[in-house]
């Protein structure tokens, strides 16, 4: 009896996680964006440069969070939830299509590639956090295991 229960947890495990990995995806509808400043230790995002006004979709489905502007450099921004305490942060828009509260899927434009904020030009810059952006307690990883994927993934990184 013990063993199938333990069958059964394994089991329901892989089948939240293992789809919920597997669906994140590259942010930027364009398969010529690069990365032109990855993940270090002082620069806990990666920037991907693309043509103003492409289209930015969201790394895997969630609940926006927050769109606006804040004071901390990022311009334009969107922050969305996927669930269990993971973040993603979209900062430097030229345009925003999103709410805070509006759930949106992988297909779902949350805004365009702009310059906003402090940047020497068009690109997106994402980080993916463990706890709301900012706030006491919560701290950056790297994105590239959540966006080393998708349709608009570039070749050259493949």
């Amino acid at each position: 009896m013990r063993k199938s229960i333990r069958v059964m947890t394994v089991a329901l495990a892989v089948t939240f996680l293992l789809p919920a990995a597997a669906s994140a995806q590259w942010p930027v509808k364009n398969t010529k964006s690069y990365v032109s400043q990855g993940y270090h230790s002082k620069h806990k995002a990666y920037d991907i440069a693309s043509y103003k006004g492409t289209p930015v979709i969201p790394m895997r489905r969630g609940t926006v969070a927050y769109a606006g502007r804040k004071s901390n450099c990022g311009g334009l921004q969107v922050y969305v939830y996927h669930g269990n305490g993971l973040y993603s942060a979209y900062h430097h828009l030229s345009t925003e299509y999103v709410w805070k509260g509006k759930y949106i899927t992988r297909d779902k434009m949350l805004g365009r590639v702009g310059a906003s904020g402090c940047t020497t030009g068009p690109h997106l810059h994402i980080s993916v956090w463990r706890g709301y952006p900012w706030r006491s307690g919560s701290y950056r990883i790297s994105p590239w295991k959540f966006i080393d994927s998708g349709p608009w993934f570039p070749s050259r990184y493949k």
